[in-house]
């Protein structure tokens, strides 16, 4: 049975490096899918968090950014995106907290 290769990062460990920079090879395939469980400071799972992908084009210089799509979590926290694999691109993820409105009352 294949196992997929997989990278756990703790909550503390991404707020503590602000950016972590991880370096994996993965299968031959032309899509690859990104999944993930985004976490509070506290350690627990983030419900309705913004997971934004980035695009980074390293053929260039100064390297190019550019914003490609936001993906959101579900209830337990979790994430799940479909990437096509391009050379020389590399892709960043920045999660966003989720935001809640709040119902003002009217008197």
């Amino acid at each position: 049975m294949y196992t997929l290769p997989s990278v756990i990062v703790s909550g503390c460990k991404v707020i503590c490096c602000e950016i972590l920079e991880i370096d994996m090879t993965l299968p031959a395939n032309p899509y690859i899918l990104l999944k993930g469980i985004v976490y509070s400071p506290k350690g627990e799972p983030l419900p309705h968090a913004a997971v934004e992908v980035l695009k980074i084009d390293k053929s260039v210089y100064p390297e190019e950014e550019r914003s490609i799509g936001v993906t959101f979590t579900n209830e337990e926290g979790s994430y799940g995106i479909t990437l096509p694999r391009c050379v020389p691109y590399d892709y960043k993820l920045v999660a966003y907290s989720a935001l809640y409105c709040l119902k003002r009352s009217t008197d």
